[in-house]
């Protein structure tokens, strides 16, 4: 729950990547214990959308972050300023 609870949140990217690891953790125990292949394969498909989602949250935000423009320092200005 508290997984879920982070994916919908703020920390999308962080629910995303725990919820794809315990997924994965879940389906190889499944794919051990010989039993449910059926659900492990599934739990894998919900991994890869669990990791994917951490990716394009990634890269949205990076989309909508502000360029940073370098500002220039008071020295700058004031040395270019002179007159030879």
């Amino acid at each position: 729950m508290v997984v879920g609870v982070a994916i919908l949140t703020r920390w999308t990217v962080i629910g995303s990547y725990v919820a794809a690891a315990w997924l994965v953790a879940i389906a190889v125990n499944l794919v051990a214990s010989g039993n449910f292949l059926d659900v492990a394969v599934r739990d894998l498909v919900m991994a890869t959308a669990a990791y994917a989602l951490a990716r394009l949250t990634e890269a949205s935000e990076s989309a909508r972050a502000p360029a940073e423009v370098p500002i220039e320092g008071k020295e700058d200005r004031l040395r270019h300023g002179r007159v030879a």
